[in-house]
């Protein structure tokens, strides 16, 4: 058979391969780009707020912050003993009691943890806090915070310092929804933010800040105390309560239900932990007030919704032998405060309603109260002469001379001449100052001879009388025969 010969010419009806082209790429979403950008710039600017607060570049003048001094000492405090009282509120408690005084007149720890500016909100804040180190045997609530309004966004500074010299991040972060608005949670945390202002207006404190990274706080006994006034009203602005009257009129006192709310959270908090509360009027000077009737009602009203709890107001009744112009701050305004000396007056009236209506742990026996306590300036008034206090020679301790006990006589030592310091037992005839037979030595001869004594305004401890008088350098003391009344 013969093959057939493929006569066709044309071209080939196979077709060609073409190569593979690849698709082109897609284009990223222009949305995708920016939210990585923004997520990118975000991180950078979280990790140069981290850095800036860890080196403390924008922290505010440390010199005088008493809150972080308070609470390190707290922290450092309840380590290894206990607050048995804790003192809360707002300025008019910071400035209004004398917690190294209280204490060596109760013959306990007490401690002051409030702060300038705030609300009864910032009290249940601080109050939860401490719960968790330590455990006191009675909580007092000053209560001019209980009658302020909530804390907008602008004025929770004060709120936020107290927030940051706490050291529990867990309770922080628990908390913080609560005590501020989102709106501030930022400035709650950082220092930067909260600060940043800085680079604008205060270069200088920035460029400090770098100098001078921040350094641990050494440890110093503190109990919240921040004396500020160290003089009173002077004649100039008690001239203009006369002219104008009162700065305050009680009628115009309200309570919120905002803080009504945070009054029985305290309240509840200290009921849960079966701790007794007292409510504390700290005063302000008399004329100070116009209507305090009605203030004392509208408050009474709140404060009796606690029956268990007990209610000492140190501005009606008004003791005008005590609280004279010294004890004030010097100021015609709204808020005002106590005087150093002010301070002393309410710490001790403070310790005589605690003697009577309360049993307190008496620490004055302790070795570690003692070193505590022995260096501050009232503990020679209220307690024995310790061992080791250079300056103070004890003569007499715990005798019985006819109807007056004698708890101690002692003589404090000075540069120029000495004062002789007698403490008598609470007696009914204690009225008014003392006459003291005493045998003496001087010059080499010894005599017995008599001599007034004075009682201290400022000092009057609950249990005790203090009297004192100058001493001359030379003369020695040796004891004590006869004390009548003059």
């Amino acid at each position: 058979m013969k093959k057939q010969k493929n006569n066709f010419k044309g071209k080939s009806t196979i077709p060609k391969q073409t190569p593979a082209v690849a698709p082109p790429p897609k284009k990223q979403s222009g949305w995708v780009i920016f939210s990585v950008k923004t997520l990118l710039l975000l991180l950078v600017v979280a990790a140069v707020v981290f850095y800036t607060d860890k080196q403390g570049y924008f922290i505010a003048d440390q010199s005088n912050n008493h809150i972080s001094r308070k609470w390190n000492s707290f922290y450092h405090l309840t380590e290894t003993k206990n607050i048995d009282v804790i003192l809360l509120g707002n300025s008019h408690i910071v400035t209004g009691v004398e917690p190294f005084v209280l204490s060596a007149a109760s013959g306990c720890y007490n401690f002051i943890l409030a702060q300038s500016g705030v609300n009864i909100k910032d009290c249940w804040f601080q109050l939860g806090e401490a719960l968790k180190h330590t455990t006191p045997k009675l909580v007092i609530v000053e209560t001019f915070g209980i009658g302020n309004n909530e804390k907008k966004d602008e004025d929770v500074v004060p709120m936020i310092q107290s927030f940051e010299a706490h050291r529990d991040l867990s309770y922080k972060l628990r908390k913080m929804p609560e005590m501020f608005s989102c709106n501030a949670w930022l400035q709650a945390w950082s220092p930067t933010v909260r600060n940043h202002s800085f680079l604008l207006t205060d270069t200088a404190r920035i460029h400090f800040n770098i100098k001078n990274p921040p350094q641990p706080q050494p440890y110093k006994l503190d109990l919240g105390r921040y004396a500020r006034f160290s003089t009173g009203l002077t004649d100039s602005t008690i001239a203009i309560y006369d002219r104008l009257g009162a700065a305050f009129k009680g009628e115009e006192y309200k309570i919120s239900e905002y803080n009504k709310k945070y009054l029985k959270k305290v309240m509840d908090l200290c009921e849960e932990k079966n701790i007794p509360v007292l409510f504390l009027t700290v005063p302000m000077y008399y004329k100070h007030i116009d209507n305090y009737a009605v203030w004392k009602k509208t408050l009474g009203e709140e404060l009796q919704k606690y029956p268990s709890a007990k209610w000492l107001d140190l501005q009606e009744p008004y003791d005008t032998t005590l609280y004279t112009k010294e004890a004030f701050e010097n100021t015609y305004s709204a808020n005002q405060h106590l005087s150093n000396i002010g301070m002393i007056y309410t710490a001790y009236k403070l310790a005589g309603y605690l003697h009577k209506n309360y049993e307190l742990p008496n620490r004055s026996k302790e070795n570690a109260w003692i070193a505590d306590f022995k260096n501050t300036d009232h503990f020679v008034y209220n307690q024995y002469i310790a061992e080791g206090m250079k300056g103070y020679i004890s003569i007499v301790k715990d005798l019985q001379l006819d109807k007056f006990y004698i708890k101690e006589m002692f003589v404090q030592e000075t540069e120029n001449a000495n004062l002789l310091i007698i403490k008598i037992d609470n007696h009914s005839d204690l009225k008014s100052s003392i006459r003291a037979e005493l045998e003496v030595e001087y010059k080499n001869n010894r005599f017995v001879t008599s001599i007034d004594l004075h009682p201290f305004k400022e000092v009057f401890p609950p249990a005790h009388k203090v009297f004192a008088t100058g001493l001359v350098k030379d003369v020695k003391v040796l004891g004590i025969k006869k004390v009548q009344v003059l």
